[in-house]
């Protein structure tokens, strides 16, 4: 629908004259609108190429209300059209509010919203599969190695770094699987009234209890320095393990810490790059660096890694030697 169709359509809901503009950035193929009228402001999504996912937005918005995580109101559902009008939270995500005074106060507001989360027990959400670990990995694989890249892998290369894959999702911890937002960082984190309030959790899993720690103090979109990593190390680890009757040891916590840091940005550098190579869409670029250093610290932990390890300087050696002309051109 286009921005003057949007704007008739909101008008008609609320009997109010509203200008519309769309808001850039998403990774999916939803897309959002800033709607404003000279007594409110809301955001339209539009969910109309995802309709799994509009029925998934629905299904968490109840569990997550019903459970005091604090989510977007919704003022209004239009079925037929996959669109949502919801509360616009302002310029308040905690990429753009956090400062050198606040840091720490926001980020263990966000790290005990996660246990919050973590306390959501409900049959009908699905878990992480083993598969799903590799199919998100393997796009490291393809879109970054092989098709942004253009790296040509040897095929005794290629079969290792499908052993380490599958070496680095079996050493994960299984065993004590929490709900998880999967996409937990700065950019999906809004920080208002003293209050965490988190957006794009349609995807939401049982997986690992570190998933989305790991996502919010390695986020591919703003560094977080090593002392303040490790408070909130401290801190996650501390709020885990009273809540939990199945504890971490630092040892155990850190193992796995740095597997799903391997796992989670290896999913986030092939999306970046598919996005890129394949919809002409670059904005996720600059970001490549970071997420990609990631990865190389991760599985330098790691002997049976050290074949995605070598892959990971590569790709960051052609990055530098780029100076990002390359990726723009893509």
């Amino acid at each position: 629908m286009k921005v003057k169709e949007l704007e008739n359509y909101i008008t008609n809901i609320f009997k109010q004259k509203f200008s519309v503009c769309e808001i850039k950035g998403d990774a999916s193929n939803r897309k959002y609108y800033r709607a404003k009228s000279e007594a409110s402001k809301y955001i339209i999504m539009d969910s109309s190429l995802e309709k799994r996912n509009f029925n998934n937005f629905q299904k968490f918005t109840k569990i997550y209300n019903s459970n005091g995580v604090l989510v977007p109101k919704v003022f209004y559902e239009d079925y037929e059209k996959k669109f949502l009008i919801i509360e616009d939270l302002g310029n308040n995500l905690i990429f753009n509010k956090v400062n050198k005074n606040n840091l720490r106060k926001i980020y263990k507001n966000s790290i005990s919203n996660i246990i919050k989360i973590q306390n959501i027990n409900k049959k009908s959400i699905k878990k992480y599969r083993s598969e799903d670990y590799f199919k998100e990995s393997f796009l490291y694989i393809k879109w970054v190695l092989e098709i942004f890249f253009k790296i040509e892998i040897p095929k005794k290369d290629y079969s290792r770094l499908i052993k380490s894959l599958n070496s680095m999702i079996k050493n994960m911890n299984h065993n004590c699987n929490k709900l998880v937002h999967r996409d937990y960082h700065s950019k999906n984190i809004f920080y208002k009234n003293n209050k965490i309030i988190i957006i794009d959790y349609q995807d939401s899993l049982y997986g690992s209890p570190l998933y989305d720690f790991v996502s919010l103090v390695n986020d591919c979109y703003r560094d977080i320095n090593t002392p303040d990593k490790n408070i909130f190390i401290k801190f996650f680890l501390s709020c885990y393990n009273e809540n939990n009757k199945s504890k971490f040891s630092i040892d155990e916590f850190l193992h796995n810490f740095y597997l799903i840091t391997a796992q989670r940005h290896l999913k986030a550098a092939g999306i970046f790059c598919r996005l890129s190579a394949k919809y002409n869409r670059h904005n996720y670029i600059p970001h490549l660096k970071r997420t990609l250093n990631y990865i190389e610290t991760a599985t330098s932990k790691y002997d049976n890694l050290n074949i995605i390890n070598i892959y990971a300087n590569e790709a960051l050696n052609l990055l530098d030697e780029s100076n990002y002309s390359r990726c723009r051109q893509r």
